[in-house]
């Protein structure tokens, strides 16, 4: 398939070799044979570090030497301070490893326990009869029990992630003119927890001109739609506020002492406000098709890698049948009509 990583040009790869302490590009293949041509979907390189390692970044050199066999030039300087800084803070990295399979499948575990415990405790209050068959039924319920709540997480893990993916939107706008997406997952390997940075050829261009002639239809035709759709992609940011002094006159004088004596070490703590930042912002639909495919290009690519897009009957710009390309998935399930699966929370 298209999405599997190549360790040599041409040839689809198993799985991923173990990654060593630090970080490892793959793959390290040689360049591409002669009159080779690069597909749409096709997993370029791939650059790992460890989770569970002290602060470290990507050695995006390599990638750009690798990318360099391809004939691709994409100077590491245009997205290496957006890509490390959308994934290697320690919030988003903490986050990577609580959300991982590991932990979810702990959880499940720790879940299943609890429950049966409980379910049992009751069921002993009311159940007189075989004990066997209580505890036989008590095992049942909770086993229904924790396999819809791993159902439930597995849904989640298909939805556009605002803490990986969609931090990816700056680092994947300045690619898109190289015809390179981005895109991050996680892994286990051992007790090492892995991340991946996935770089991945897509020219976008007729992916481009789909989406802002259908950006331009909707405007003409379902205008309500699309500013309902565009109002659900918006994500909450935190900025700094500098305080604004109060206007000088005999009313505002400040006391010469103050009432209260002040501590030693006063905390500067800067003031911040939430306000409510929209991705796709109203222009006109070439920019805006730019922009859909920048924010949802990471999450295009953690689909893709992982073998979790949905499957099409076809296909517009892509080699695999089966596989949509991203103006596919923002259509359908961005600015289609009824619910957003892929999207709500």
């Amino acid at each position: 398939m298209a999405c599997e990583p190549q360790m040599d040009p041409g040839r689809a790869a198993g799985h991923l070799p173990t990654s060593s302490p630090g970080w490892s590009a793959l793959p390290v293949g040689s360049a591409p044979g002669w009159g080779q041509e690069l597909h749409n979907g096709q997993v370029l390189t791939v650059l790992r570090i460890d989770n569970t390692c002290a602060p470290i970044s990507f050695d995006l050199g390599a990638a750009e030497e690798q990318l360099q066999t391809w004939g691709i030039q994409v100077p590491a300087d245009q997205y290496r301070s957006l890509a490390e800084s959308a994934l290697l803070e320690p919030q988003v990295r903490r986050y990577i490893i609580y959300n991982s399979r590991p932990m979810r499948l702990a959880f499940a575990v720790v879940f299943y326990m609890v429950v049966w415990a409980n379910i049992y405790s009751t069921s002993q209050l009311f159940a007189p009869g075989n004990h066997w068959v209580g505890v036989l039924l008590v095992t049942l319920a909770a086993m229904s029990l924790t396999l819809t709540l791993m159902l439930i997480f597995e849904r989640h893990q298909r939805k556009a992630n605002t803490n990986t993916d969609l931090r990816l939107t700056a680092a994947n706008e300045a690619l898109l003119r190289h015809r390179v997406l981005l895109g991050v997952t996680d892994t286990v390997e051992g007790c090492q927890s892995v991340i991946q940075l996935w770089f991945v050829y897509f020219d976008l261009e007729n992916c481009a001109q789909f989406l802002s002639e259908h950006v331009r239809e909707m405007k003409t035709s379902q205008e309500s739609l699309l500013r309902s759709r565009l109002s659900q992609l918006c994500v909450v940011m935190e900025t700094g506020v500098s305080p604004t002094p109060p206007p000088e006159g005999p009313e505002n004088l400040l006391e010469d002492t103050p009432l209260l004596p002040s501590s030693p070490h006063p905390a500067d703590k800067p003031l911040m406000q939430t306000e409510l930042h929209q991705l796709v912002p109203e222009a006109e639909p070439e920019e805006m098709a730019q922009q859909l495919l920048a924010v949802f290009g990471g999450y295009y690519i953690r689909l893709l890698v992982t073998s979790q897009l949905p499957q099409a009957m076809g296909t517009r710009h892509t080699d695999s049948p089966k596989v949509p390309c991203p103006c596919q998935l923002i259509e359908a399930y961005i600015l289609g009509t009824g619910c957003c699966p892929f999207l709500a929370r």
